[in-house]
């Protein structure tokens, strides 16, 4: 599913109320959102929250039993930030999503992850079909809308919050 059920949220929030910066989760098979959540004790406090980041690799393929989105992953970049009295701030976060290319060759199967960044890379990637570049858009288009406007939500409050915090801490 690409929705994060009770169970996930509920424990995401758990997590968040302990105080964990950031959650990476996994096991869904398919991407799941991105939430910034907010400590239930503390609403100054807020935990990046991701509830799946799909398949990095996997065999599983699109088909009667399985959405597309069983073939789609992300990798995560996430940048803190140090001050010299010791304040540590989440700077931001990025997804890179993913794509499993499952081919045949020489009688062999063989599974290639392609990171899609930039687009513009991703010929580089290795000779794509046009057949395999549009599953790769497919997959890129399916990942960032589950995940980007939550990454962008978070990444937005990230970026206000150095704001206030720099300002406090009189860093110009």
């Amino acid at each position: 599913h690409t929705e994060a059920n009770a169970t996930q949220k509920k424990m995401a929030q758990a997590l968040c109320d302990m105080g964990i910066d950031v959650i990476v989760g996994n096991h869904a098979h398919v991407p799941q959102p991105v939430e910034l959540l907010t400590n239930t004790g503390d609403e100054s406090k807020k935990t990046l929250c991701l509830y799946s980041t799909g398949n990095l690799l996997s065999n599983i393929r699109r088909g009667a039993s399985y959405p597309a989105e069983t073939e789609d992953g992300m990798l995560v970049q996430v940048t803190f930030v140090k001050y010299s009295d010791g304040t540590v701030l989440l700077e931001n976060a990025k997804v890179t999503p993913t794509w499993v290319n499952r081919y045949e060759e020489a009688g062999k199967t063989f599974f290639r992850i392609l990171a899609m960044d930039d687009e513009s890379d991703w010929q580089e990637n290795g000779d794509l079909s046009a057949e395999v570049l549009n599953f790769c858009r497919e997959s890129y288009d399916r990942t960032m809308a589950i995940v980007g406007s939550g990454l962008e939500t978070a990444n937005q409050y990230y970026a206000q919050h150095q704001v206030e915090v720099e300002a406090k801490l009189e860093i110009a």
